[in-house]
């Protein structure tokens, strides 16, 4: 099993904040689009230490993002603010206006409404935004379930939070039990903003009724959701897992960040180590016994919880490289096999790829434009898991007409430690790793590595 996904795109747009002689602060609010659209007039709001004050009005045209429209400027009072209302539209968004300085505020507007999730307010959170909303990452489809109290789970519940969410049925005795065990480990670290999910596979088994029975049994207090077999296949098959019940499963973990954009996807088996509480032991079965004893595949609760420090922020660097890259030798989705050392002479940018994994669609097309059109530098990627025929079916949809290696037995993947996709590696010419960058990338890192490639 393989883990996989996930990724950050920063639009280059830099605000700057004046300093400005007076006791208040400037809130500079603007508002883009996933398309272009109509701002109807509304009051905007703003909320704190309980009380909501008026703003200003805004309204008019909004354009598709990265671009973006200034609605309103206005002066305010100095201080910490955790809500905004448009019209009938609330919104939890903190943000800080001090004295002297602008603090800029971007809406994310749909069909004249605010987009669940949708507002950014800083610098960083601005830029992120408005690559968010242009389509450089992909949005967790609209989703309708409940959780163990019968509550509603869906996009307007969890707005404004990050979510971790994973793939489990109360009737698996393997791998659920660990993904368990992992959200025990990671509750007790987790940063205050983040709703733990764990999602039934199996609507039949797991109603409400006994999914409130079973967090009770283990003593988890996260949430449990369920819904119709319509709506969890829906929810799923963005990743690529089906509706299953007993021991037959996709091992599944995905972070969505709070504005509702996937960011991760893991595949496979946690390493949870000793700490799994003894009500999880009594329930695996000899191959969960066995899962728990090998340490998984290398990936757990630490890995998470460093993704959920990084999910919400800027693009992260690519981590220094060291030392020599593992050799091998791969079969091609075109036919012939092709080894490691076919390619160096030349840098390498290596990109492990999956079609479960949402951010590597959306990164291949930019890897093909920019790396494999370059000259200098080999681009090789390699599939972690696919049949070569999904492999190739995957390729055609994306429009990538680069052929891929197919890493079937994924121990490729585990020799330069893949833990989540995409995952891009930089070779030197003499096969010695030049940088590893997790997650999506965006055109202006992945220029940066390819010119400091060709540059050495």
């Amino acid at each position: 099993m393989v883990a996989a996904v996930g990724a950050l795109v920063v639009v280059g747009l830099v605000w700057i904040t004046p300093r400005l002689q007076q006791s208040t602060g400037t809130l500079l609010v603007v508002a883009s689009g996933r398309a272009a659209g109509e701002l109807a007039s509304s009051q905007l709001m703003i909320h704190r230490d309980g009380q909501w004050t008026a703003v200003g009005s805004i309204s008019g045209p909004v354009p598709a993002a990265p671009l973006e429209r200034q609605v309103l400027q206005s002066n305010v009072p100095p201080g910490e603010y955790d809500g905004i209302r448009v019209g009938t539209d609330t919104q939890a968004v903190t943000f800080v206006v001090a004295a002297g300085q602008v603090e800029p505020l971007l809406l994310g507007v749909d069909a004249g409404r605010l987009i669940p999730g949708a507002v950014y307010a800083g610098n960083d959170d601005v830029n992120l935004g408005l690559g968010e909303l242009g389509g450089k990452f992909v949005a967790m489809p609209g989703f309708d379930l409940v959780d163990q109290a019968g509550n509603s789970f869906n996009q307007a519940t969890t707005a404004g939070k990050d979510l971790v969410i994973a793939a489990f049925h109360t009737t698996c005795h393997e791998t659920c039990p660990l993904y368990t065990a992992m959200f025990f480990q990671i509750a007790k670290s987790m940063p205050r903003n983040v709703i733990l999910a764990e999602v039934t596979t199996d609507p039949a088994v797991d109603t409400p009724a006994a999914l409130t029975g079973y967090s009770h049994t283990i003593g988890a207090t996260w949430t449990f959701a369920t819904g119709t077999p319509d709506q969890l296949m829906a929810f799923w098959k963005p990743f690529g897992v089906e509706l299953a019940s007993g021991d037959t499963h996709t091992s599944t973990l995905a972070l969505v960040d709070s504005h509702g954009y996937v960011r991760l996807v893991y595949r496979g088996v946690p390493d949870v180590g000793h700490a799994i509480p003894p009500s999880l032991i009594t329930g695996l079965s000899a191959g969960g016994l066995s899962e728990l004893a090998s340490g998984g595949d290398g990936w757990g609760a630490p890995d998470v919880l460093q993704a959920l420090l990084t999910i919400a922020g800027p693009e992260q660097p690519a981590t220094a490289g060291n030392g020599a890259a593992a050799s091998f030798t791969l079969a091609a989705t075109s036919g012939p096999k092709v080894s490691l050392q076919d390619l160096l002479g030349k840098p390498v940018v290596i990109n492990f790829w999956a079609s479960y994994c949402p951010p590597c669609r959306a990164e291949m097309p930019l890897l093909e434009r920019q790396a494999g059109s370059q000259s200098g530098v080999h681009l090789a990627l390699i599939n972690e898991g696919d049949s070569p025929q999904t492999a190739r079916s995957f390729l055609e949809s994306a429009g990538v007409n680069a052929t891929s290696l197919l890493d079937s037995d994924l121990s490729v993947g585990k020799a330069y430690r893949v833990s989540a996709l995409p995952m891009t590696v930089f070779l030197h010419a003499d096969g010695t790793i030049a940088a590893v960058h997790i997650g999506q990338l965006n055109e202006a890192v992945l220029a940066a590595e390819l010119s400091t490639l060709v540059s050495q």
